[in-house]
């Protein structure tokens, strides 16, 4: 990278930082400076999740926050349809879902879509993470839990899963990869700012993402009225096809 070069993109509005250094690590390569390279278990905890699907008797009645919630969710809510079971004690304490944590599937069908985030937006008292999930913590004085969040979908960030992912028809994701996994870590205001950031600019996305599948969808709806008028004699297409 050059120092101080604009980068042209939407019109100019991203520029680069005007300084950067070598980050030690060859597939980051060089990052701004002041920026911070660490495990991730140096600035957050890791706990992958052992907590079942069933319903016990004796235990705590909880919602579950499964593989597929987080998979198809970018944000965890109290809204969400989420599976009844229950719990111990000592799972409620372990497990429970507070306002900035991070949750990744750790298991997938396939090597390179795993470790997929969704980020908990709000505590949510009576909400565990589920088997097949690993919960992070993020250690707020180090790091914000949407820098952290939006990290994981990084393509630099998530290729280390992808290949520390081991199995043969079913993919895993083991502890020690996700604790010594690494990440960038800018001063705690720039983590805010590139969280609103990304934010605003993936919301603009989301829409316009909206809009082109209602879109595509009226379309599909338009051609197939359009061929069923066309063979059950609903209109005359003898002049358009002379």
């Amino acid at each position: 990278m050059s120092s101080g070069v604009a980068v042209e993109m939407q019109g100019g509005r991203w520029k680069r930082y005007p300084a950067y250094r070598d980050s030690g690590v060859e597939w980051l390569g060089e990052v701004p400076e002041g920026w911070e390279v660490r495990k991730l278990k140096h600035i957050a905890s890791v706990k992958p999740s052992n907590v079942d699907k069933k319903t016990v008797n004796g235990e705590h009645p909880v919602r579950l926050c499964n593989y597929v919630d987080v998979y198809y969710n970018d944000y965890i809510t109290s809204d969400l349809d989420l599976m009844k079971a229950t719990a111990s004690v000592v799972e409620i304490e372990k497990f429970i879902l507070r306002e900035g944590d991070i949750l990744i599937t750790k298991d997938s069908e396939s090597w390179d879509d795993i470790a997929v985030p969704a980020y908990v937006s709000s505590d949510l008292n009576d909400v565990l993470c589920g088997y097949h999930l690993t919960q992070i913590r993020p250690n707020t004085s180090l790091s914000n839990g949407e820098y952290l969040f939006r990290s994981f979908y990084a393509r630099d960030i998530n290729d280390q899963f992808r290949v520390a992912a081991t199995g043969v028809t079913r993919y895993g994701l083991g502890k020690y990869w996700i604790d010594n996994s690494l990440f960038l870590v800018p001063s705690k205001d720039e983590q805010r700012a590139i969280a609103v950031f990304l934010d605003r600019e993936t919301g603009n996305i989301d829409t316009l993402t909206t809009k082109v599948r209602e879109s595509i969808s009226k379309l599909r709806e338009y051609r197939t009225a359009l061929i069923s008028a066309a063979v059950t004699g609903k209109i005359d297409v003898r002049e358009e096809a002379a």
